[in-house]
């Protein structure tokens, strides 16, 4: 009889281990299919350039006025992007699998249960996916072929929709593929990055096709700060607000560490490197703009400060038909990986059944992707 009950206890024990172990089973993946050092560096590389390091430094500029506050502050920048950094690094060395805050916030604010894990919830899947870099890519392209095109708006979104698509389609039936295609996308925004910068030293040695600006003598100019500058406290606070959107991405790699081999080697050199190697290139490419471009026109013109940039150091055609090309492709590699990190956070959402029809939404049938949390990309970019 005792040894009935126990045997009876043990197994209502084992029993939970086993769901665990078929579970864990169910969503594991070989090590050919996790990402390494570099995938993983890439794939925050591709989050963390976007748009912004092509239009934010004139905005930075219109509200100081000065160049050197204005490269004091993407270096300040770069500093908070790193203690942001080192929080995350910290809490993803002590839980090294995927969903990212969703993890943190329920080892953290432990009662109401899952009260934080649905505020997240609803942020994420609502608002999580940032629609504005897959409608960019569509207007880049049309720039790019034609500026007379008839109903540009409408011709973007429905380029921006099938970006999405392709992003979608990719992570869900071809993930290896899709891995690949961000490594390459991250290997391209780096290159055009270290484009811009050498330009930026071939401009300070007097290789330009404008005369030159002046714009590093007096870099604290009052004066200067008075004319091109609004100097109120709001437009400094919109500027350190543009720079930190332009850092923003470095916590990519937490979302995602169940598909990292071995994760807490690879997030503590991955990451590091790469938000050292965009802070770098930031500060880099913003000495190239303000050695080609003059005060006047990164503070009064409509258009892109990368577009002045590439007018007055290769031409008017680099930088109306090959600068937006450029653009594109970076808009491009942040939406391959923000589906691809954002998916993973809404698999682990469905995993504990905080979405409807969790099941659903943590499958990963039929490519051992999570094809269903990928496709709400497509989705909500369509509403």
């Amino acid at each position: 009889m005792r040894s009935d009950r126990h045997d009876s206890h043990g197994s209502a024990k084992s029993e939970p281990r086993r769901e665990a172990d078929v579970e864990s089973q169910r969503f594991s993946f070989s090590d050919e299919r996790k990402l390494g050092i570099m995938s993983t560096a890439f794939l925050i590389i591709n989050n963390m350039i976007g748009t912004g390091i092509f239009s934010a430094p004139a905005a930075v500029f219109s509200a100081t006025g000065s160049v050197g506050i204005s490269l004091m502050m993407w270096f300040v920048g770069g500093i908070l992007a790193f203690c942001g950094l080192s929080v995350y690094l910290e809490l993803g060395l002590a839980m090294p699998r995927s969903g990212g805050e969703k993890n943190y916030l329920e080892r953290i604010y432990r009662r109401p249960r899952h009260l934080t894990t649905c505020i997240l919830a609803a942020q994420m899947v609502l608002l999580g996916f940032s629609s504005g870099n897959a409608i960019a890519f569509g207007q880049l392209i049309v720039n790019a072929c034609s500026s007379t095109m008839a109903n540009e708006s409408w011709a973007a979104r429905a380029i921006g929709i099938g970006c999405v698509t392709f992003a979608v389609l990719l992570h869900s039936l071809l993930p290896q593929w899709g891995v690949r295609l961000m490594n390459v996308m991250g290997m391209f925004k780096v290159v055009v990055m270290l484009v811009i910068a050498f330009s930026g030293f071939a401009a300070l040695a007097g290789y330009r096709g404008t005369d030159d600006p002046h714009n590093f003598e007096h870099s604290f100019s009052k004066a200067d700060m008075e004319r091109y500058g609004a100097g109120s406290f709001y437009a400094y606070s919109n500027a350190i607000f543009s720079i930190i959107y332009s850092f923003s991405g470095w916590e990519t790699a937490n979302y995602v560490l169940s598909e990292v081999r071995n994760p807490r080697r690879t997030l503590a050199i991955a990451a590091p490197l790469a938000v050292g190697t965009v802070t770098i290139l930031y500060m880099l490419a913003n000495i190239a703009y303000f050695a080609a471009v003059r005060k006047l026109d990164l503070s009064t013109s409509e258009l892109l400060v990368s577009a002045l940039f590439f007018r007055n150091m290769f031409g008017e055609s680099a930088a109306s038909k090959t600068l937006p090309v450029f653009v594109a492709v970076s808009s491009l590699g942040s939406v391959l990986a923000t589906s691809f990190a954002h998916s993973r956070l809404n698999q682990e959402l469905g995993k504990d059944r905080i979405l409807p029809f969790g099941r659903f939404w943590a499958s990963n049938a039929p490519c051992n992707a999570p094809t269903a949390s990928v496709r709400t990309m497509r989705i909500r970019l369509e509403a």
